[in-house]
């Protein structure tokens, strides 16, 4: 289920059970009309999904998003489209894998990008919100050895990859605008979709481990130990990071960690938040996580 975005980003938005590109493709024009403003088109006027199973009703947050089903890159600075386009068609040859390619408005009329497009490819199956970061991860890495194979180099991170905005569970992706400079697979039906190896395992973190003088005692705060806490506590409560809310959110999680430990060092909490993956969906993790953990945890 994904959900769908019809009229910018303050458009409302309706759900769809499959986002079937090349059929959306084949709705479109050619080519766009130039576009003048071109933030004005994407804040009012372009179509966005998230390709995410909702909860209830249609509240796109990361507490409202009960799977992912699909993982889009923005590749924002590419400095040879065609180059780019010969090397999709090489992978896509090569792969078998099903997947997507679209210049974004951005790209197509210099908005700010240089030939900026995005990648897009659906999963065999649905995964854990909590795993969507390795399965960036791994599928960066799964290019960068398809790209051993391949006389046209297609690697991922020589064209201004946002990493963030991939691993960010609840974040909008702009939908083709024009059937020109979009590539699709020419034998979808003999392809197969990706599936992520990274598992969703539920934390064993036990808490209470005693209690001394009458006061209820932790865990030893080390990495590992920060790590599972931190995981299991955004799992269990639904946290999420994303823009309008992550500076209460990661506040409330410091302060559980406060509560659950004594003599925390803020660079194990640091790593923690990294392992947990949330620190890389925080525009400053260091200068973000840091400084609260200074406030928070002066006098723990």
């Amino acid at each position: 289920m994904y959900a769908f975005k019809k009229s910018g980003v303050h458009g409302s938005y309706d759900l769809i059970e499959e986002l079937d590109v090349i059929e959306y493709l084949e709705s479109l024009t050619y080519e766009h009309e130039k576009v003048e403003d071109v933030e004005y088109f994407k804040k009012y006027q372009a179509q966005y999904f998230t390709p995410s199973t909702l909860k209830n009703g249609l509240e796109r947050n990361r507490e409202n998003i009960v799977d992912v089903q699909g993982i889009v890159f923005d590749l924002d600075v590419v400095s040879d489209f065609q180059e780019l386009q010969l090397a999709f068609y090489e992978a896509l040859t090569i792969s078998k894998v099903e997947m997507y390619l679209w210049l974004t408005p951005s790209g197509i009329w210099n908005g700010g990008h240089l030939n900026a497009s995005r990648l897009f490819i659906p999963l065999a199956e649905p995964i854990h919100p909590s795993v969507l970061s390795d399965a960036v991860d791994e599928l960066i890495l799964l290019f960068a050895r398809l790209n051993q194979q391949m006389k046209h180099e297609f690697n991922l991170l020589s064209y201004g990859i946002d990493i963030t905005a991939s691993k960010t569970v609840s974040r909008l992706m702009g939908l083709p605008i024009q059937q020109k400079g979009s590539i699709v697979p020419w034998d979808v039906e003999d392809r197969f979709r990706y599936k992520v190896k990274a598992e969703y395992h539920e934390s064993s973190f036990v808490l209470v481990t005693g209690v001394q003088n009458g006061f209820i005692t932790f865990d030893e705060a080390n990495e590992e130990n920060l790590t599972s806490f931190i995981s299991s506590y955004v799992s269990k409560h639904q946290v999420g990071f994303y823009k309008g809310v992550r500076d209460n959110n990661l506040i409330k999680v410091i302060g559980a960690v406060k509560t659950a430990f004594n003599g925390i060092d803020e660079n194990d909490l640091l790593k923690a938040f990294y392992n947990a993956g949330i620190a890389q969906q925080l525009d400053n993790p260091e200068k973000d996580i840091l400084s609260k953990t200074k406030r928070l945890l002066k006098g723990a």
